[in-house]
């Protein structure tokens, strides 16, 4: 369906076809960190000779049951299961930007002080960010700017604190694993120790116990703590749209003069973000 106000305000929203695009695949950066880890792991191993040898099927149910166990100990299960669309979430690219709502904001701030709420209702539907969305929805109801502050700042304050529940389970069991991968190796010696009188023993069991804290090494360090500083970095990044599509709306709200709110927003951005 075609963008009524298209031609009079000069106002191209951001296309939903053009957001999906950016969406689909996977962050090229992560998968790529991820596989040459992996791999050069793995060449390591192979390099060494007896690449079976870190095979254990004992020391991977130890290390994952483990950690598993004390997660939901620690935290409810409908948080944990929620943690699969986050983790999801840290291979994907970034699809918003803060930058790419400069032109559109100030497009909307010109078509408000040009027809008023009337003309600024009928662009909703067409806004895909949806902090954009409620705010230009208080606008058309008729909230007081102090309403609307607290309103953003409330959404904010929620999205920072629901990422953060999640990289903190996260964090969690990155701590765990290796704690776990100790446990395993201690398994590990005390039934060694029990066959001590076999020298020939010694060492594959020394190194099968040692296994498990490989497992954890891994699992912590490889996998969930990279992940988590990426959730981080996410995290930082939709805070700084938020803020800045803020600061837009409230001026589209003040029906400030839409070349000064495009300085607002761009004061928010690094310089080379700049619209």
């Amino acid at each position: 369906m075609a963008n009524p106000l298209a031609k009079e305000a000069d106002f191209i929203p951001n296309r939903p076809d053009v957001i999906s695009q950016k969406a689909s695949g996977a962050d090229r950066g992560t998968l790529l960190g991820v596989l040459s880890g992996v791999l050069l792991i793995v060449i390591a191993i192979l390099g060494g000779g007896a690449p079976e040898v870190f095979l254990n099927l004992n020391s991977a149910l130890i290390v994952l049951g483990g950690a598993t166990a004390t997660t939901f100990i620690a935290f409810p299960s409908q948080r944990i299961s929620m943690m699969v669309p986050v983790i999801i979430n840290a291979f994907k690219p970034e699809v918003y930007y803060p930058a790419d709502y400069v032109e559109e904001i100030v497009d909307l701030a010109t078509l408000y002080r040009k027809g008023g709420t009337k003309k600024l209702e009928t662009q909703e539907e067409y806004l895909n960010h949806r902090f954009l969305r409620n705010g230009i929805s208080m606008i058309v109801d008729g909230y007081s700017s102090r309403e609307m502050h607290e309103i953003m700042d409330r959404e904010i304050f929620s999205m920072i604190e629901r990422h953060n529940t999640g990289q903190k389970i996260l964090r969690f069991i990155a701590v765990q694993a290796p704690v776990f991968g100790m446990c395993g190796t201690l398994i590990g010696l005390i039934q060694m120790l029990m066959n001590i009188d076999d020298p020939s023993s010694i060492g594959p069991s020394l190194a099968t116990a040692l296994i498990t804290t490989f497992y954890g090494l891994i699992i912590a360090n490889l996998v969930i703590t990279p992940i988590v500083s990426k959730l981080n970095t996410r995290t930082e990044s939709e805070t700084m749209l938020y803020k800045a599509i803020r600061v837009g709306i409230l001026g589209i709200h003040e029906k400030a003069n839409p070349q000064k709110i495009r300085k607002m927003m761009n004061s928010l951005l690094p310089p080379d973000q700049q619209r």
